[in-house]
């Protein structure tokens, strides 16, 4: 609990540091819903299999002192246990503007200083801290493409878990009508009470098609359709389940 204190109060000291700035220089937003349908979630305690649907509601800001980014997964389980709502809040405090930014052209864009909030409600809830570095890199053909380290606060969740590291690789590519983006979370192995909790990743890209634009005629904005596949090695840790999870997916930037 002391822990998760120190890294909480860390946090929102980034965020109150940077705060003014915020509504001075906001230099981009996008605000987004989507809605994906998948039959293949995995509960790995268990090994079965069971229906989902998602609405996420996510949000991304650029300013002159970094950026933002959340999203609220509000998940409907067919797996006879209750519904979730799941959600993440992170920002970049930028380094650059205040040490130096790398040489322009550079394979390093930017490099900066991130923290971010994981939270469940309900009967199983938890909040976990984390805290790390980060750098946006000049990939060819990306719109954006990051690499965060974070050291992980977990909430021990009553079985003494503890904390571990994480390595998040973000990306977007945009052709045309098209976008492939994603995430890929890697995370170390950790312990709880029971004992060993596996090292375990997260890889989940996204492919859509602005339908909105080729067929509807929207001048702004994006309204997108296309898949997105989730493969989830060890997932939560538990030793040789891992979740194969295409969803069908639609998602409105507005």
């Amino acid at each position: 609990m002391k822990n998760n204190l120190v890294m909480a109060a860390t946090i929102a000291a980034v965020t109150f540091t940077v705060a003014p700035p915020v509504a001075a220089k906001q230099f981009w937003a996008d605000y987004s819903v989507s809605y994906l349908q998948g039959s293949d979630y995995l509960d790995p305690f268990t090994g079965t299999e069971y229906d989902s649907g998602v609405i996420t509601l996510e949000h991304a800001s650029g300013h002159s002192w970094g950026s933002t980014f959340s999203f609220v997964d509000f998940l409907d389980n067919q797996d006879g246990y209750n519904d979730e709502t799941y959600g993440e809040v992170g920002a970049n405090f930028n380094l650059g503007n205040h040490f130096g930014k790398p040489d322009e052209g550079g394979f390093v864009k930017d490099y900066y200083v991130a923290g971010q909030v994981e939270f469940q409600t309900g009967s199983d809830g938890f909040e976990n801290y984390l805290l790390g570095f980060g750098m946006d890199l000049n990939v060819p053909g990306a719109s954006y493409f990051s690499v965060t380290y974070y050291r992980r606060n977990n909430d021990d969740l009553g079985i003494g878990r503890e904390d571990n590291d994480q390595l998040t690789i973000a990306w977007g590519f945009d052709h045309g009508n098209w976008r492939f983006d994603g995430f890929w979370d890697i995370r170390s192995s950790t312990e709880n009470d029971f004992g060993d909790v596996d090292a375990a990743y997260n890889f989940t890209p996204q492919l859509k098609y602005n339908i909105g634009k080729a067929l509807l005629g929207m001048d702004s904005g994006r309204l997108d359709v296309g898949v997105e596949y989730v493969y989830w090695k060890n997932k939560f840790g538990v030793d040789g389940q891992t979740e194969k999870n295409a969803n069908l997916l639609v998602k409105w930037h507005y």
